[in-house]
């Protein structure tokens, strides 16, 4: 676009604020957090193998990177658990941008492998994924889900 812009990302640092700001983005991306702003950091500061980053223009939060640390008996790596950018700041790169810095991330963790989950009708994060030469595995692994929460 040509225009100059204070970027800056910061790791999520268990604040009120951050956490505002992290629903404030999900209200206008995926809508898919249900939590309050103090359960949400809560969520968050227990879990060690994950890490939330918010991308700001100009002190506004814009978009925001989940990433979780895997390692186990065959997998030393990052998952990209999520890639979130509001409605009015998304076909500008930004996902591009912190797909890049999970890559970043994980080769200053000296990890092997970082691995993206894509729902497969979200078409955009689909080429985003696939233009950044990240390798489709339609064949090896199958996605299976069961939502063991009391009803």
């Amino acid at each position: 676009t040509g225009r100059e812009c204070d970027v800056m990302i910061k790791e999520f640092d268990g604040s009120l604020k951050m956490a505002e700001e992290l629903l404030l983005i999900d209200s206008e991306s995926f809508r898919d957090i249900p939590y309050t702003p103090d359960m949400l950091c809560e969520k968050i500061r227990k879990n060690n193998c994950y890490k939330v980053f918010i991308y700001y223009e100009e002190n506004i939060p814009v978009a925001y990177l989940g990433l979780l640390y895997v390692s186990n008996l065959h997998y030393d790596g990052m998952w990209v658990d999520l890639i979130a950018v509001r409605k009015k700041f998304q076909n500008r790169g930004i996902g591009k941008i912190l797909l890049k810095y999970a890559e970043e991330k994980a080769k200053e963790s000296s990890l092997e492998v970082l691995t993206g989950l894509v729902k497969s009708d979200n078409i955009s994060s689909l080429s985003m994924f696939k233009n950044s030469d990240f390798k489709y595995d339609d064949v090896g692994f199958k996605l299976f889900i069961k939502d063991i929460k009391k009803k």
